[in-house]
């Protein structure tokens, strides 16, 4: 009997350290989200993930800010950030990479059933220094942003 066949045949679930691939984020990044409008979003690590910092930015001014943390939950093997931005409601959201490149992000209270979620992000790293991130309200596309990291 042929056990490495065998195993090959099988449904294998993939490993993926989701704690090593959240570090992937680190750094400053930067998209146009509109005319004369950018956005700048810095995750700088602490402790086991990350501290970050969004804004964005038109003609000179900060128009929109908020504050984030992103941590590795071993319990779910997702990661989860809590975020808020100014003048909004805090959000709790949960992430996880279904490849070494690309990840799923979707509100916490929607982890139950994540494929009914209203809101739901998709991203993928296209290299080291620029991402991809689509972003679906009701499964419908709503924006896509293409980040470029900095530093």
């Amino acid at each position: 009997m042929n056990l490495s066949g065998h195993a090959q045949s099988t449904n294998q679930k993939i490993l993926l350290n989701q704690a090593e691939l959240l570090k992937q984020f680190e750094g400053t990044w930067n998209c146009e989200i509109g005319k004369d409008t950018s956005a700048i979003w810095e995750m700088v690590p602490y402790g086991s993930g990350f501290d970050a910092g969004l804004k964005y930015v038109t003609k000179g001014k900060t128009v929109k800010e908020g504050k984030g943390l992103y941590g590795y939950d071993k319990s779910l093997d997702k990661i989860v950030e809590a975020g808020i931005t100014k003048g909004k409601d805090i959000g709790v959201y949960v992430m996880w990479f279904v490849s070494e490149t690309k990840w799923i992000l979707i509100q916490y209270n929607d982890l139950s059933n994540p494929e009914k979620a209203l809101f739901r992000m998709e991203g993928e790293f296209k290299s080291s220094d620029n991402l991809v991130e689509t972003n679906f309200d009701n499964g419908k596309t709503v924006m896509i942003k293409n980040w470029i990291k900095s530093r």
